[in-house]
């Protein structure tokens, strides 16, 4: 079983790639359809696969066939978003076998995270899984090793002071907004979008002294939920052009695959900023943060006189001092990573043993079942009752006999010794040969 990784992520590729190649939760089954179905001739690239796709990662799980190469990866991304492969290939990354379950250990404890620790990407994990579950795309191999994976990030944030109180991008966000104004008191913050990066958005603005919110999100009842809790106003996506005229700060983290605020928009917002002023104070100007992937602000929106926009690449220097805080917690975070990697790699080698102990089950069933018909034509005078006592008597015997090889096998197997064992117990009961006569008896 040869288990690969293909991806990209916020160390590799910008912002403007990773848009380009993220997959919306809607799309994801039937990319998971074509990466285990054949393709023509040539067999499936996974037999099993998960595609992990967030704002910092796109990543695609699988366990691979011969058809699986770096190449053929790199043109199912390519193809599947419309995309020149020349444009992103020199940002992909490629990794196999025990790498694959060390980087979605690490990945799920938060340790590979733009924010050392965050906990958002847990869930995200989850969710992948979730959907590869519902689309039929996952085995037994990253069944057990997603089990594996969520259970080093409940680990990590139950056992290590890694997930106390963890940074979150959009804590990194309102840090950037109070580093970039000086301060967020009195200031006037929409948020666009409901999702919990915008929930934990309003947590942060509220602690950081921000007090006029307001919130704008496609379902209106969800926005004024989370206006409710947090002392903000609820707007629908209609006013958004309105909302934009009475902010200073816009944070948008949206899951729309394509722009939602448009220079037009945001042109009339200052023009409206600028009459309201009239012609006293400094003026206008504005702070769009964008957290989506793909971004919520169209590109042009950065080129209008007096708005910054920031993007979740302009996060790095504002979590460089988190990482350096932060450093000193990852050893047990990463032990902890590590030992369900041993974990998955034990249960995994464990599987070599699999075929040879089908194969000595299947021959000591068949024997019992031979013996037992012969022995039950002799005794002729059992009742239905005393059958069932003898047959059950005959299975007895052979588990009994059979549970001690089975699980030195296995023991052995997961410490990597398997194929001694299995060697040396298919030549003690000749497991080859019967094999191969019962196949030409077919």
């Amino acid at each position: 079983m040869n288990l690969l990784l293909a991806g990209l992520d916020h160390t590799t590729a910008p912002v403007e790639i990773r848009e380009r190649l993220a997959f919306n939760a809607t799309d994801i089954p039937a990319a998971l359809m074509q990466l285990t179905m054949p393709r023509g001739p040539r067999p499936p690239l996974f037999s099993e696969a998960v595609i992990l796709s967030t704002c910092n990662r796109v990543e695609l799980y699988g366990v691979a066939s011969d058809n699986s190469t770096a190449q053929s990866l790199a043109s199912f991304l390519a193809e599947f978003h419309g995309l020149d492969e020349k444009h992103f290939v020199h940002t992909l990354f490629f990794l196999n076998g025990p790498e694959v379950a060390g980087h979605l250990c690490a990945t799920s404890s938060g340790l590979r995270s733009l924010v050392l620790g965050e906990a958002q990407i847990q869930g995200q994990v989850r969710t992948a899984f979730e959907i590869a579950q519902q689309a039929s795309s996952v085995g037994p191999v990253l069944h057990r090793l997603f089990q594996h994976a969520l259970t080093a990030g409940k680990r990590v944030r139950h056992e290590t002071a890694l997930g106390q109180g963890a940074a979150s991008v959009s804590q990194a966000g309102v840090e950037l907004a109070r580093q970039r104004l000086g301060h967020l008191n009195g200031r006037s913050v929409l948020l666009v979008g409901g999702g919990e990066v915008s929930e934990l958005a309003a947590q942060n603005l509220l602690a950081n002294g921000a007090d006029r919110l307001t919130i704008v999100n496609r379902t209106l009842a969800r926005g004024r939920e989370l206006a409710e809790r947090y002392g903000a106003e609820a707007m629908t996506f209609e006013e958004l052009p309105h909302a934009l005229a009475r902010a200073d700060i816009v944070i948008s983290s949206t899951s729309a695959p394509v722009p939602i605020i448009y220079r037009q928009h945001v042109e009339e917002a200052m023009h409206a900023k600028a009459i309201a002023r009239h012609g006293d104070g400094p003026p206008p100007s504005m702070l769009l943060i964008d957290l989506a992937v793909p971004r919520d602000i169209a590109n042009e929106v950065s080129q209008i006189h007096g708005v910054h926009v920031c993007t979740v690449d302009d996060l790095h220097e504002v979590v460089r001092n988190t990482l350096d805080q932060r450093a000193g917690l990852t050893q047990l975070a990463e032990s902890i990573a590590n030992s369900e990697v041993d974990a998955f790699l034990g249960w995994l080698r464990s599987q070599e043993a699999v075929p040879t102990l089908t194969s000595l089950r299947d021959y000591a069933e068949s024997l019992r079942s031979s013996e037992l018909d012969r022995a039950l034509r002799r005794l002729t005078s059992l009742s239905p009752e005393q059958r069932t006592v003898v047959e059950a008597l005959s299975r007895s015997i052979v588990n009994k006999l059979l549970h001690s090889p089975t699980r030195r096998l296995r023991d052995a197997a997961a410490q990597g010794d398997g194929r001694r064992y299995a060697a040396m117990l298919s030549d003690l009961f000749n497991l080859e040969e019967r094999a191969y006569a019962v196949a030409e008896d077919r």
